[in-house]
């Protein structure tokens, strides 16, 4: 028989019971919170979030010789309460402006062309603006998101917009050696405030982190590390110039782009009524970065061009690897990254970057393109690997980021247990390059001009070719990694380029293939043409005939002439891209031109295919010269004039 229960005693029993429950959750959740972590993409417990909010100030600073710029300094708050005490501070040094301005008087989207939004983020930015205390600004860490953390955690964020941008003064100098003098100038300032502690770091992407190399140069005592996201290393080779063809895809891109950001520039605080924004803009009238990129682009197509009084730009102010020494010497750390599809040639300009560096360096390469690697994706908590690195050289705390291994890699169509590698060296040591030579076909997998079967195995024909009238309208698309700037790059199923094109397929492979490095690519033609662009492009062919894009490489068949290159290339292929050293195609007569892919990792799943697709036009990113009637030429792939493509074979794991 059941009997009652006393209520009166079993209620406050419960409600300890429950209490004790609760309290012991908490314990467990705190003790957890509290743990630390330090591993890649992965960071708690090794410092506090002391501040919960942050206020926004704006002015100018001067340099020596009269200078204005304007910066925007970002300072941590508790309670509404400024940080009353110095911190380390992250520094960008921008020609892209330090903070956008969203919407005009007339409440008119103005920014909305330069970053193509969708409705979803036009209806974001405008509830936004409606009730954000800043909400008409895209300012350092809206635009920067993991910077919120760090701000959080006590550091200051300041990012200053260079001569002739944005409301500061002055014209725009695009030399290295100019940008590293104006940063020495503004690190003396910087470390000179009450609100730093001595103590900066640079971060930022694109011509942001390229302006941090030459920062280093400079060696400035204040400068504890960087952070660059996607730097050139050889900008004539790797965006300008690719093989030396022009990229204009990239080149009217940043001519639009730069001339945009001049009709949207934001005052400083003290500047109510846009009086000294509009003197700013009233100096550089004729000489905005824009109209001087118009110039560099076309005016210089060679590595030996020079300027008026005898300069050459690609071998001194307009590039970055004739600063290394100084680099070097100056011993400040860098934890560099890059995206397989980055415009910067990829992976590639990191790569050099980090065969020739000898200073503290680590290297990250994401399966991104440039809109998307500074970013937190699906790969990667980005911002984790921001705050280990600045805690480590900023703060002194021993995290164990410069005990682990120097580079983690992406491997694309890995699974995401298997995709994150670790290495030692560049390339990997497991690398082994392997052969694929291009033969007759059909091999049924594409309507191509020919056809034709990519295998392991050397041709035995004492002539074998593939004749082919130049197709103008071949492209990798108007959405390639070029184009990939400020929204995402969007291959197109490469199928319908591959028919106008030749192709070499393998079979369907037996087991996956991953191939990581740089694919290496010989090619023998003749022609009566005296000049021709070739691009070669990588692609997966899935099951359903569809062709994906993985990488690719082009030269100019006149800039053929191979050099020692005057830095570690990596072993790889260097042409000098001299116009001295032209040489034009002789009639007739069989050529090689050996160049190599951009880098990549990726893994073809068993059933899949490796396709090889040679053309000679881009027409949506190239600029190659139209000759008419369009030129006929034959690619070999005889006995003794062997066309293959050498991939780099890592054992799969």
């Amino acid at each position: 028989m059941i009997k009652s229960i006393d209520t009166k005693i079993v209620f406050p029993l419960g409600v300890a019971l429950l209490a004790f429950l609760v309290s012991t959750l908490l314990w467990a959740c705190n003790s957890h919170t509290k743990q630390k972590v330090s591993e890649f993409g992965k960071y708690q417990g090794y410092s506090k979030a002391l501040y919960d909010g942050n206020k926004r100030i704006s002015d100018y600073l001067t340099l020596a010789n009269g200078t204005r710029l304007a910066y925007d300094l970002i300072l941590p708050t508790k309670n509404g309460v400024l940080a009353n005490k110095p911190l380390p501070v992250l520094f960008k040094y921008t020609p892209y402006l330090r903070t956008f301005t969203i919407f005009d008087k007339d409440g008119n989207n103005v920014i909305a062309d330069l970053f193509k939004l969708g409705w979803k983020e036009k209806a974001f930015l405008r509830v936004r603006y409606w009730f954000g205390e800043r909400g008409n600004l895209m300012d350092p860490l809206f635009r920067t998101k993991y910077l919120q953390n760090l701000v959080k955690h006590g550091y200051a964020v300041l990012v200053v917009e260079r001569p002739g941008t944005g409301a500061s003064f002055g014209v725009m100098n695009a030399s290295f050696e100019v940008g590293a003098k104006e940063v020495n100038e503004i690190l003396d300032w910087t470390a000179a405030q009450k609100w730093c502690d001595g103590k900066i770091a640079m971060y930022g992407d694109s011509f942001q982190a390229m302006i941090q190399f030459a920062a280093a140069a400079a060696g400035n005592p204040h400068l504890k590390a960087i952070f660059p996201t996607s730097s050139g290393f050889d900008t004539y080779s790797s965006v300008t110039y690719p093989g030396g063809v022009l990229n204009k895809t990239f080149a009217s891109f940043f001519s639009w782009s730069t001339s945009f950001l001049e009709r949207v520039p934001t005052p400083v605080d003290s500047d109510k009524d846009g009086s000294l924004l509009a003197q700013a803009r009233k100096e550089r009238i004729g000489s905005t970065l824009a109209k001087q990129s118009e110039i560099w682009f076309r005016k210089f197509p060679f590595r030996d061009s020079t300027t008026s009084d005898g300069n050459r730009i690609w071998e001194g102010s307009a590039n970055l690897y004739p600063l290394l020494d100084r680099i070097n010497q100056s011993g400040i750390p860098v934890y560099m990254t890059a995206g397989w599809y980055d415009l910067f040639s990829g992976a590639d300009d990191m790569f050099l970057w980090y065969a020739n560096l000898t200073v503290p360096r680590r290297l990250l390469v994401r399966p991104l393109d440039h809109s998307e690697v500074e970013k937190n994706q699906f790969d990667l908590d980005y911002g984790a690997e921001a705050h280990r690195w600045f805690d480590y050289w900023l703060k002194g705390i021993d995290n164990g980021i410069m005990k682990e291994s120097p580079i983690y890699y992406y491997v694309m169509g890995a699974s995401k247990e298997e995709a994150w590698r670790t290495i030692n060296q560049w390339p990997p040591a497991e690398q082994k390059p392997i052969r694929f030579y291009f033969g007759e076909g059909k091999s049924g997998s594409v309507a191509s001009i020919n056809d034709g079967f990519l295998r392991p195995e050397p041709p035995t024909h004492q002539d074998a070719a593939d004749a082919y009238t130049v197709d103008y309208s071949t492209t990798s698309g108007k959405y390639s990694r070029w184009y990939a700037v400020n929204w995402p790059r969007n291959y197109p199923n490469m199928q319908a380029n591959d028919q106008k094109a030749l192709t070499y397929t393998t079979p369907p492979l037996e087991a996956d293939v991953e191939v990581t490095g740089h694919p290496l690519v010989h090619l023998w033609i003749t022609t009566d043409a005296p000049d021709l662009d070739a691009f070669v492009y990588l692609e997966e062919v899935e099951g359903s005939g569809k062709s994906a894009y993985i990488t690719e490489g082009v030269l100019r068949a006149s800039h053929r002439k191979l050099r020692q290159a005057p830095y570690n290339n990596l072993g790889l292929p260097f042409h000098s891209h001299y116009q001295s050293d032209l040489q034009p195609i002789p009639a007739g007569q069989p050529v090689e031109l050996v160049f190599s892919l951009l880098s990549t990792s990726h893994r073809f799943p068993k059933g899949s295919q490796i396709r090889i697709t040679v053309a000679f036009a881009d027409a949506d990113n190239f600029e190659t010269p139209v000759i008419d009637p369009a030129p006929k030429l034959f690619v070999l792939r005889d006995k003794n004039h062997a066309s293959f493509v050498e991939l780099p074979i890592v054992q799969s794991r």
